[in-house]
């Protein structure tokens, strides 16, 4: 036992951070659905261990040979069954293979893996991944869990992949009195044990992607609120350290204010039969649906907001709700999440404060280090970055400049509720170029093309003449079928004058004063170079 203990401590100090989620499919995997998770943990924080087993509900949609599932090497398995049946199988490459024989088609079964280990330890959570073994200042131990780039299978069996939500989820996580568990749905119940142990058990009957069911370990206090939310009250819980009770009531009443701007813009809370949930995390935060990690320690932006609570509540709706199938459509959870930011400022500061946001510091972050939709089949490692975030939300913008008030909101309204293809409200890039183009009735492309799956950006060529009575200024984008209109803004002999231009790849000419300067796009609404020529 000691042997193994070695072994396991050692594998996980020199685990590798490159372990990422998504990528393509197998044809056994695609050959599965699964259902349900039912995870059945004890979480010994001494040890720093996890023991246990999941039980994972599995329809077979295809032939199958091996059922794959996804786990680290570094746990040690012990058992695989097929509906209570012993079953042969072999773990390598962080992915297990179970022997299926004998499995019809379009039938349910039941995978039960026991398994045990040292999680990875977290390097930089919650970028790069693992367990956080910490202790509050009370010195009780505080465990978190982070494992979005990385992937669920840091901690349990899953079929780790964005394209395929279970309907519902179980967490049974047994720790150590008095020590509590946060986790995802509703509390069923807290089980003692005559071993100074506890069992919590938490359920979602909602799909929920296998990222997003996590759990966090603490000696927490409960704080609960009821908060208005459209039709239906919405239940608020925060579990949080005793060390940090002070300031709990107050973060609650920016949940309600964020709420109250959500719902108005974006519909009811999607998990109303169950919560909103926030838990103090030895990390910095994530979005896991109905219980948000955060670790912010109460502190506001210069406009006296959190913006980190708000930036987690807005995945609620945009990349938990609706969510995307692969990783290469990573942009629309973070790009969406950060402009809902910029509409929050507009609606309590108004429009230059808006502008201001987005032209003084969301555009000045984008690193252009790659387009912002990458291939299909992309790895969570692939498309890692700022510019998902910060591009994205610029792209919305300017889509906003390009459509109108009008359209835009619409837009954004049926990618939310509209019914589609995909199951569990999941969505493509293509899908929303879609919505993009039925809404406002025209093809807009080349827009898309140079925005989303290039890493430059479109060049404007001016030219300056100088006549005898005024100054002339051509204007054409040097990129190939793109025609984005520009605001130019110059002194006339009757004042400042702005206009409003529709550039082509064909020269545009306008005739403004002699000598005078012209200044292109003067809000700065668009992300583009200009190419100066006399």
């Amino acid at each position: 036992m000691k042997r193994l203990l070695l072994i396991l401590g050692f594998l996980s100090i020199v685990f590798s951070m490159d372990i990422t989620s998504g990528g393509k499919l197998s044809k056994n995997q695609l050959a599965v659905d699964v259902r349900h998770y039912d995870i059945r943990l004890k979480v010994d924080p001494k040890r720093k261990m996890i023991s246990g087993h999941v039980d994972i509900k599995i329809k077979i949609i295809d032939e199958v040979r091996f059922i794959e599932l996804d786990l680290l090497n570094q746990y040690f398995i012990s058992k695989i069954m097929i509906n209570g049946v012993t079953t042969p199988f072999k773990h390598r490459d962080n992915t297990i293979f179970i022997k299926a024989q004998d499995i019809e088609i379009n039938s349910t079964v039941l995978v039960t893996v026991q398994y045990k280990g040292k999680p990875p330890i977290a390097a930089n959570p919650p970028w790069k991944g693992g367990f956080t073994w910490s202790k509050s200042k009370d010195g009780y131990p505080w465990v978190g869990v982070s494992c979005q780039a990385n992937g669920a299978h840091l901690w349990y069996p899953s079929k780790e992949h964005p394209s395929d939500e279970p309907e519902s989820a179980e967490i049974h996580i047994t720790v150590p009195k008095p020590l509590s568990v946060a986790s995802n749905g509703n509390l069923q119940s807290v089980k003692e044990h005559k071993n100074k142990w506890t069992t919590w058990h938490w359920s979602t009957k909602y799909n929920i992607n296998p990222y997003n069911i996590n759990f966090t370990v603490g000696h927490f206090e409960l704080i609960e609120r009821i908060i208005p939310s459209l039709e239906k009250p919405l239940k608020v819980q925060f579990y949080v350290l005793k060390e940090n009770l002070e300031g709990a009531q107050k973060l609650l009443d920016q949940v309600e204010t964020f709420v109250d701007f959500f719902t108005r813009n974006f519909g009811q809370f999607p998990w109303i039969e169950e919560k909103l949930g926030i838990v103090n995390t030895p990390y910095f935060g994530m979005e896991h649906q109905t219980m948000i990690a955060y670790g912010n320690d109460y502190k506001k932006n210069d406009k006296g907001y959190d913006f980190l609570l708000f930036h987690e509540m807005a995945h609620e709706w945009w990349g938990n709700y609706l969510s995307v199938s692969d990783w290469s459509d990573f942009w629309i959870h973070e790009g969406f999440a950060v402009y809902c930011e910029a509409l929050y400022i507009e609606e309590k500061y108004g429009y230059e404060e808006y502008n201001s946001f987005l032209t003084k510091n969301i555009s000045k972050k984008i690193p252009l280090s790659k387009p912002i939709v990458l291939e299909r089949n992309s790895t969570m490692s692939q498309v890692f970055g700022l510019d998902p975030y910060y591009k994205g939300a610029f792209v919305l913008h300017m889509l906003r400049y390009l459509v109108g008030d009008e359209s835009f909101f619409k837009i954004l309204k049926d990618l939310l509720h509209s019914k589609k293809h995909l199951p569990n409200n999941q969505i493509t890039t293509s899908d929303f170029i879609d919505i993009v183009h039925k809404e406002i009735g025209t093809n807009i492309d080349w827009f898309f093309k140079v925005y989303l799956y290039e890493n430059q950006y479109p060049v404007i060529n001016q030219k300056i003449t100088h006549g005898s009575n005024h100054t002339f200024v051509e204007l054409h984008w040097e990129n190939s079928g793109f025609s984005m209109p520009v605001e130019v803004f110059y002194k006339s002999n009757i004042g400042f004058t702005k206009k409003k231009l529709v550039i082509t790849n064909e020269p545009t000419m306008i005739a403004i004063p002699q000598y005078n300067k012209i200044r292109i796009d003067p809000d700065k609404r668009i992300l583009l170079k200009i190419d100066k020529k006399q």
